[in-house]
């Protein structure tokens, strides 16, 4: 559709609706972002969905055959589902209290013991075993207990383990912290955004070459080493959008080009972005990406009038991105700081992220379409899974918990 632009007397551009227009330098030759799968083609592409027969399926009086037929499963795998959630999941092995066999010692370490580890883990999680042992020693001073029995109860009592670490910033959980959060939650329960609905989950992720995965396998008493280059993998920036109903865009910002570039307009805002250097890249990018994300939006009705997700970082809150978003119909959301776990696209990144390391890069193939592949194997009902996770965040945030 053709639209003409026109200027109101006071210096403004202004459209025929009467909305001002956005002037920003972001042509696709200056800030060259790639589509390499969107909606369209992530449905063409994605492996088939996992039938799952639930109860409610079988509550409704249907036989295993019909419900068989209505999954598309083969018969006999309902009917293994049917015999396996009719065992009863109860047993216990007790002991015989008439027999011979004698109860044995009582356990030295007790619920008392139990709830001081699991305590002392939630505030100090990096403790090594001997630390661990020289706290409780020191609370129970008649407590005599060796270091493997002392990790048997850790990890199966107390249901604790060693994992790998993942660091976050103290301020993540300042009271402030909780209470944006909080004040983030109660707001948006208030209007019709739903996570499982409504709303599309855009963020940016950087990928090398390099990725390895942080565990490796070696012979016992020996140390697992992985072999990286001495030179540094250049980064690759992609721009990505998902939604509950799948994939909808994912773009590889591409460098800069050194030439001159023309100014592009769109509905929007009346302000020029006169960013220069990388922070103007930057914007371009994201700019023009979020365009073509829209234009992917445009086309399938599900997603019309829906909530754009993103973080609060600087270039996102620009006002003329927000206005150009407002401009197409589509909604902004901006989510409090230090928030990760309220955006599922950060848990789409990291499965992607995990599939490339899993396996090395073929001759013939390159990052870019490796991190494609990736893309579209997520299924529709991770991505669920991945709001779903997102929002059962929200109670937490009421509670003014950590998250």
């Amino acid at each position: 559709m053709i639209s003409f632009v026109h200027e109101d007397g006071l210096g403004n551009m202004m459209d025929d609706g009467g909305k001002d227009v956005v002037m920003m330098e972001s042509d696709s030759h200056m800030f060259p972002v790639e589509m390499i799968t969107d909606y369209d083609q992530y449905l063409d592409m994605k492996p088939p969905e996992r039938m799952v027969a639930t109860k409610a399926e079988f509550d409704k009086g249907m036989s295993v055959r019909a419900v068989a037929l209505q999954l598309q499963i083969k018969l006999r795998t309902a009917q293994y589902w049917v015999q396996k959630d009719q065992k009863e999941s109860t047993y216990q092995i007790v002991r015989n209290v008439g027999g011979d066999r004698s109860p044995g010692r009582p356990p030295k370490l007790v619920e008392e013991h139990q709830k001081f580890l699991v305590d002392l883990i939630d505030e100090k999680p990096s403790l090594v075993l001997d630390e661990m042992m020289a706290n409780l020693t020191d609370q129970f001073a008649n407590l005599d207990i060796k270091k493997s029995a002392l990790h048997d109860f850790m990890t199966k009592k107390c249901k604790i383990s060693l994992k790998r670490a993942h660091f976050q910033l103290v301020e993540r959980n300042s009271p402030e912290k909780n209470e944006d959060r909080h004040a983030w939650v109660t707001k948006w329960l208030q209007t019709d955004m739903d996570y499982l609905s409504s709303c599309v989950f855009v963020d940016e992720a950087a990928f090398h070459i390099n990725m390895k995965r942080s565990y490796a396998w070696s012979k016992k008493g020996s140390r697992a080493i992985v072999k990286v280059p001495k030179t540094r993998a250049i980064t690759t920036t992609m721009l990505g959008a998902i939604s509950p109903f799948g994939v909808v865009s994912v773009l590889v910002r591409r460098p800069k080009a050194m030439t001159p570039s023309k100014k592009r307009k769109a509905t929007g805002s009346r302000a020029v972005d006169k960013t220069t250097g990388k922070r103007g890249t930057v914007t371009g990018h994201y700019f023009n990406f979020l365009s073509s994300t829209m234009y992917v939006l445009d086309r399938h009705e599900m997603f019309e009038d829906n909530y754009i997700v993103m973080d609060n970082a600087p270039i996102h809150q620009h006002e003329d991105i927000r206005k150009y978003i407002e401009n197409r119909g589509y909604r902004c959301v901006y989510l409090p700081p230090y928030s990760p776990e309220l955006n599922p696209i950060e848990q789409f990144w990291s499965v992607c992220k995990g599939k490339l390391k899993k396996e090395q890069l073929l001759e013939e193939e390159t990052l870019t379409t490796r991190i494609q592949m990736a893309c579209n194997q997520i299924l529709i009902g991770d991505l669920l899974g991945f709001c779903k996770y997102s929002t059962e965040k929200f109670d937490e945030c009421l509670n003014k918990t950590p998250i």
